[in-house]
């Protein structure tokens, strides 16, 4: 009896190991303590480097760059897709592998970035260098306006960002993003983003004045009839009394507006708002005879004098 014990006893420590090594594979991920990301997560592209490692397996780690095809080497895999992934998703896609080949039961993959790909982004429009500039680190949307030397005087109080050529464009303040700290606004880029800063809205403004120019108008209600004129740097001598804004309606045809220039100079009426491609035009106050009269008057004295401006009044 205590034979049969002893053997049963025996039976019963040999085959425990036997069942240990027979347990099944089960495709469990297990994050790695020693992973870290020397730089932010992005979705990985071709030329961004990589390491890889798998805790107490010296030989399955490496540091490794994405090849053009979007994969990577790995000791004793097939090449592992990676391009468009992000890190996470790699080190989960590495175990999977690893547990399918039979060479871990419970690896632990850690994946960082060490360097990204250089890519680039464009900058256009009003801007005072514009172009395309390579990064090779992620950079914000102010540090891309100062790449290209910020904005000129024509830009408008807005960009368009896109994050790539195809992608639907959104729209962002300026002067926003100039005071806000906000990363929905001052964006980080990664590569392939376009910028456009387009020109501002104009006014026309022409006739009596200065310098006729178009005037930029950057944020609503900077445009006025006033501050329309002060940017052409102000009224001749001979404006008229009337002007007229030449606004288009609906169906583009332009309707003639008449304003009291005369009275909101002198700041009996008030100032007029203008809207975006209005023309403003300051005519002439029809004096071409007191011109001609101040002409003649010009270096005349005594009777000559005279004759001449009792032949400007008649």
């Amino acid at each position: 009896m205590r034979i049969l014990r002893s053997v049963a006893l025996i039976l019963t420590f040999c085959t425990i190991p036997v069942f240990g090594q027979l347990r099944p594979v089960v495709d469990t991920v297990v994050a790695s303590p020693n992973a870290t990301q020397s730089l932010p997560d992005h979705k990985i592209v071709p030329n961004d480097l990589l390491s890889i490692t798998v805790t107490d397996e010296p030989g399955l780690s490496k540091v490794v760059r994405v090849g053009e095809d979007g994969t990577v080497s790995m000791p004793k895999l097939a090449p592992v897709k990676v391009e468009g992934l992000l890190p996470r998703e790699v080190e989960a896609e590495i175990s999977r592998q690893l547990v399918a080949e039979q060479l871990l039961i419970h690896p632990a993959v850690g994946v960082a970035i060490q360097d990204y790909a250089q890519r680039m982004i464009s900058v256009v429009g009003d801007v005072k260098v514009p172009g395309q500039y390579p990064i090779s680190t992620l950079i914000t949307l102010m540090e891309a306006l100062a790449k290209a030397g910020w904005t000129t005087q024509e830009a408008g109080s807005e960009l368009i960002f896109s994050k790539s050529a195809t992608d639907a464009p959104r729209r962002i303040n300026i002067v926003q993003l100039q005071t806000t700290a906000d990363p929905s606004i001052n964006v980080t880029l990664t590569g392939g983003e376009v910028i456009n800063v387009p020109d501002a809205l104009k006014i026309w403004v022409t006739g009596n004045v200065t310098k006729p120019q178009a005037v930029p108008i950057r944020n609503p209600g900077d445009a006025t009839v006033l501050k329309a004129v002060a940017s052409a740097e102000g009224l001749t001598q001979y404006y008229g009394r009337i002007a007229y804004i030449y606004r288009p309606d609906e169906n583009g045809v332009r309707r003639e507006i008449p304003v009291p220039l005369f009275e909101i100079v002198h700041h009996k009426k008030q100032d007029v708002p203008l809207l975006a491609d209005d023309i403003l035009l300051i005519p002439d106050d029809n004096g071409t005879k007191r011109r001609i009269l101040l002409d003649m008057l010009k270096g005349m004295t005594g009777a000559g004098a005279t004759s001449a401006i009792i032949y400007g009044l008649k």
